[in-house]
């Protein structure tokens, strides 16, 4: 089955979901992967939608060395 491709609100609440069900911060691999779970896509690549999200003020995300990449989360 084809992933549905999210747009607006609906994308912006997934991932809001995604976050918060997961109830730690989560890499952008992860996020990846958990959207293709529940067979949705974001309307752009992962990583660039992630990033327009953090600069809105939506989630946060930082780099991480542990990690190897950014991490994602929600308050």
């Amino acid at each position: 089955m084809e992933p549905r491709r999210l747009e607006g609100d609906e994308a912006v609440q997934q991932i809001i979901t995604i976050l918060r069900d997961a109830g730690r911060p989560l890499t952008t691999r992860e996020v990846s992967e958990e959207t293709r779970e529940r067979l949705v896509r974001c309307p752009d690549a992962t990583i660039v939608f992630l990033n327009r999200l953090r600069q809105k003020g939506v989630i946060h995300g930082e780099r991480s060395k542990e990690r190897r990449g950014w991490v994602w989360w929600v308050d």
